[in-house]
């Protein structure tokens, strides 16, 4: 009975521990499910133009008929009075943001040595249009610059000088820099861009060959990157861990009270077993009153013998789950012994 009651025991002590390993990997899965939703993939479309257009104006000259050319030609520099140039820029999202924006054009004039020159001689920067800023709210982030008026003699002149001196080599780059920031609600997360279209003009040259830039035109999503916060990160750990740590004992505890019963419980179960016939069962614990005479053998075997010499059954009192007695009554005297846990412990 004792041995019963011991499984009885180990069982509801492991079923306790599975139920609460349960509820832990519970709370890590709902806890994993939350993220997962925090963290689901949400995404606001745009889009992206900027073209670039301009026109040359002509001194007067017997070669052209207007005054202008808006084809791409290759031009005679000495017909050339200014370029005009107009630029548009616009970015369209899927959601209206808070943005900050700033655009400016600047043009820098390098003066090489030589066409092989690497290192300019003469570099100067200029402002054609200072930094303009602009706080909006809205899905379209706009830039529209018309007319800006390049003087092509303006920055000619500069590099005539140059030519007492050395062949020169020379291009004036015309920066048009665009530049914003902004929130999406939607993401619940900051984003950016930034554009610079690069208009190039030889200076030094009889003929000029203007490269402009390509025209952008592209489309995409942006997509949420935002990332468990720190205090999340801790949560998710320490449920884990303690789900792990929880898996381990009760692991070690199995482990451990498998091995107690292999050494106590099993000796019991052994004697049960093979003296079966001589043992019978008893239903509560031993009691010694007084009055009576007690006596005390030193193993199960010697009461074997006694109970072989007196013919009475060997009576089994299971005390506790930790202790075990072995009596034999007669008339006069009451036989035992004791096998305890303890005594198989190292």
């Amino acid at each position: 009975m004792a041995i019963k009651r011991r499984k009885i025991k180990r069982k509801v002590k492991i079923m306790i521990y599975l139920v609460i390993l349960l509820i832990i990997f519970s709370a890590f899965w709902i806890e994993i499910s939350f993220g997962k939703t925090m963290l689901k993939n949400k995404s606001v479309s745009y889009t992206k133009e900027s073209t670039l257009n301009y026109v040359t104006y002509l001194k007067n000259n017997n070669h052209y008929e207007n005054t202008y050319l808006k084809e791409d030609f290759n031009l005679v520099a000495n017909l050339v009075d200014y370029f005009n140039i107009d630029y548009n820029y616009a970015y369209t999202l899927g959601e209206k943001i808070d943005y900050k924006l700033s655009y400016d054009v600047t043009a820098v004039l390098e003066v090489y040595d030589s066409d092989n020159d690497v290192k300019p001689i003469e570099k100067k920067e200029y402002t054609l249009l200072k930094k303009q800023t602009k706080e909006g709210n809205g899905q379209i982030i706009k830039v529209d610059i018309f007319n800006q008026k390049i003087k092509y003699d303006t920055y000619n002149s500069i590099v005539q000088e140059w030519k007492k001196e050395i062949s020169p080599n020379a291009n004036l780059k015309i920066y048009i820099n665009v530049d914003w920031t902004g929130h999406s609600n939607k993401l619940n997360q900051d984003f950016s861009d930034n554009c610079v279209s690069e208009f190039s003009i030889p200076i030094s040259q009889k003929t000029i060959d203007i490269k402009a830039p390509n025209n952008i035109n592209e489309s995409g999503v942006i997509k949420n990157s935002k990332k468990f916060g720190t205090g999340y990160m801790l949560l998710l750990v320490s449920t884990l861990a303690l789900f792990l740590t929880g898996t381990i004992y009760l692991i070690v505890y199995i482990s451990i009270t498998s091995k107690n019963k292999s050494r106590y419980d099993q000796k019991i179960n052994k004697i049960l077993r093979e003296f079966d016939r001589a043992i019978t069962e008893a239903n509560g614990e031993f009691v010694m009153y007084e009055g009576e005479s007690y006596i005390e053998v030193k193993n199960f075997m010697e009461l074997l013998d006694v109970h072989d010499n007196v013919n009475e059954p060997i009576i089994h009192y299971a005390n506790n789950d930790d202790l075990s007695v072995f009596v034999i009554k007669n008339d006069k005297d009451t036989y035992y012994t004791t096998i305890k846990r303890t005594d198989f412990e190292d």
